[in-house]
């Protein structure tokens, strides 16, 4: 086995990999949790399980396939670029998530006026 062959399945890229994952899924899953818990949208806990396990698996996965290709692009044998570069668009990524699930859809305004946006939400950064 050649060393490139040998450094492109590395423990530790498959590791940094896993963890993309896993931490990607979470913060999608707890930014989402805090801006319902905060504006009070949705009906309970349960009812909005469904759509935040769908956002963050869908975050996760969005994450993994860009630590992949960040690793891919910058070399197999390095780790720390694809790193940041994963963080960089992992962080780029929530914009749109938060955009899009943010609210259930017909859920009425009425602590985080005008379209459920929580107040700790950047005012500079449109939802």
């Amino acid at each position: 086995m050649s060393e490139s062959e040998q450094a492109s399945h590395s423990a530790a890229a498959w590791g940094i990999g896993w963890g993309v994952f896993l931490v990607s899924g979470v913060a999608a899953s707890v930014l989402l949790s805090n801006a319902r818990r905060d504006c009070d949208t949705g009906v309970n806990a349960s009812a909005n399980l469904g759509s935040l396990v769908f956002a963050s698996t869908s975050m996760a996965a969005a994450s993994t396939l860009l630590w992949a290709l960040a690793r891919r692009v910058t070399g197999r044998r390095r780790l720390l670029w694809p790193v940041l570069l994963t963080a960089a668009g992992a962080a780029v990524l929530l914009w749109p998530l938060m955009a899009v699930w943010h609210a259930p859809e017909g859920c009425p305004v009425t602590f985080c006026p005008p379209d459920n946006v929580p107040p700790w939400w950047p005012a500079w950064l449109p939802v």
